[in-house]
């Protein structure tokens, strides 16, 4: 038993199963109690992904700069009892709603229930805040540590918490599925809340014994608490005066608000100051990209025909192939270094996407954003689905499925690259300075959710079946933007983007003058023989 102890991967990784558990299965539950909260509509739902999108917006860099100035058990252990507690209020929340629901609906017209949806989003909104400061703290923070400044072994934990992380996501939804569809939601929730109580206990216990065992978890803990002093974001200048504004507005006569506003435009000037910017931009731009397995794709693929039993394997198909992936990204990581690692991960991802876009062309698509064929669209949710079960109100599927297995096939193969760009920019975002890595990656988590919300604002604007080809190609555009934005962080850094430079160091100096000087010699005989020619015809 000692040994297994001793054992850090046993320990970290078990409290990532734990932790990533509870997650999947709260954020799979919570949409479908919302839809049955609200039958026949996608309001609460919407209200629920858009509020807690916006609260990392704004609260992602303050969350990021909480988790870099307090000591990192104190940071780890708050963290991880509000969110723990407020998704356990939450869950009992849904259960009672759908206890009393009856009552909640009679009561002052329905705005019962109203306020009990708004209490759950509002509880659900603040837990996810929470998951997102314990994942900073633990995940971007302690594993750096805990590597050594070994980034073969920091590539090596990051690819098995991602790998739980999409086990997970493939498992836990089917069990709490299960329990919803057999026992009740009643049920489902009690269960959620049950585990979020039990792992409490068990992931704060491993991680007390990670932090024991590795000293230089808490070198940070005694700077942050003796000094407070200004640091630095990156080696440019101009950013001593917003890390100082960030680490010393403690001691500021400004008032409250001021105070909390300032530090939240400071952590914005950190991170567009340090030199992982466009690193981060490329990985913001992934979110901005409607050619992933999310609800938008799913209903798309489900009105061109594809039954929800097909869409249920290429679901598990394209996990497995991010899985493989997550599993390779070490071995690339070994093989060529991070920064490569990442151009090679975005330009197959960008590679097998171009199948989605040949998808908007092929036969059987139905993309025609003329203004006429919009207008003769009754309903832009109608259904095209051959499904024996299906309610949608057409029954034949397209004339052809080309279109759709592009799109699909596209999806699928591209997870491979998707999840091994993903690894290498979040390795890239983690080995920043240690004092300023919660900013960092709490304004990160602040600009994916931009790209995010954008996302759904374009579907919104486009939300008809014959215009999903406008976002696939926009789509397609981010990603490509995304590449660039990481290329110009690897130029930066390299100060190459291809491996030439290799051959031309082994080359002699010697060599490399003389074939200057043969290269000399033949654009003088170049421009010599025009002008022989020239007198040779005037004679």
């Amino acid at each position: 038993m000692a040994s297994c102890f001793r054992d850090l991967p046993w320990k970290l990784y078990a409290s990532r199963v734990i932790s990533a558990w509870g997650d999947r299965m709260w954020m799979f539950a919570v949409g479908l109690f919302m839809v049955e909260l609200s039958p026949g509509s996608l309001k609460w739902p919407a209200i629920y992904g858009l509020t807690q999108s916006l609260a990392v917006v704004f609260a992602g860099s303050t969350i990021g700069r909480w988790v870099d100035l307090n000591p990192r058990w104190k940071a780890a252990q708050i963290s991880l009892v509000v969110q723990n507690l407020l998704v356990v209020a939450s869950s009992v929340c849904v259960g009672l709603t759908f206890y009393f629901r009856e009552i909640l609906v009679k009561e002052a017209s329905g705005w019962g229930l109203t306020a009990a949806c708004s209490l759950i989003v509002i509880l659900g909104t603040l837990a996810n805040l929470a998951s997102v400061a314990s994942s900073i703290v633990v995940y971007k923070d302690w594993v750096v540590i805990i590597a050594g400044g070994d980034s073969q072994k920091l590539a090596s934990i990051n690819s098995t918490c991602r790998s739980i992380d999409l086990a997970t996501n493939m498992i836990a939804p089917i069990a709490v599925g299960q329990v919803m569809y057999f026992v009740s939601h009643i049920v489902a929730a009690t269960t959620i809340a049950s585990w979020n109580v039990l792992s409490f206990f068990i992931e704060c216990f491993l991680l007390w014994r990670i932090y024991l065992e590795f000293p230089n978890l808490a070198i940070k803990d005694k700077a942050v608490v003796s000094e407070k002093q200004p640091l630095q974001g990156s080696n440019d200048k101009e950013s001593d005066q917003p890390t100082t504004d960030v680490y010393l507005n403690k001691g500021s006569d400004r008032g409250f608000f001021a105070k909390r506003f300032g530090g939240f435009l400071a952590s914005w000037r950190i991170y567009f100051s340090h030199d992982v910017r466009n690193a981060g931009i490329g990985l913001a731009c992934l979110y901005m990209t409607v050619l992933g397995f999310d609800s938008i794709t799913m209903g798309y693929s489900y009105s061109q025909g594809v039954p929800e039993s097909i869409l249920g394997i290429l679901l598990a198909v394209g996990a497995a192939m991010g899985l493989l992936g997550s599993i390779a990204f070490p071995s690339f990581v070994r093989c060529m270094g991070v920064e490569r690692t990442g151009l090679y991960g975005f330009a197959l991802e960008i590679a097998c996407l171009s199948l989605c876009v040949a998808s908007v062309w092929a036969p059987g698509t139905p993309f025609d954003p003329s203004i006429e064929a919009i207008s003769t669209i009754r309903d832009p949710f109608t259904f095209h689905n051959t499904s024996s079960n299906s309610t949608g109100i057409y029954q034949e599927g397209p004339e052809s499925y080309t279109s759709v297995i592009l799109l699909l096939s596209g999806i699928i193969l591209a997870r491979f690259g998707l999840w091994v760009a993903d690894l290498s920019v979040n390795q890239v975002l983690q080995q920043v300075d240690d004092q300023i890595r919660g900013t960092i990656n709490g304004v990160q988590s602040s600009i994916n959710m931009i790209f995010d919300t954008a996302k759904f604002l374009l579907v919104i604007a486009c939300p008809w079946p014959q215009t999903f080809g406008i976002l696939v190609c926009i789509s397609f555009t981010a990603i490509c933007a995304g590449w660039a934005f990481f290329a110009s962080y690897s130029l930066k850094v390299r100060g190459h983007l291809l491996p030439f430079h290799k051959v031309i160091d082994t080359i002699p100096p010697e060599q490399i003058h003389q074939i200057k000087l043969e290269a000399k010699d033949d654009k003088n005989d170049e421009d010599d023989a025009p002008r022989n020619s020239l007198s040779l015809s005037q004679t």
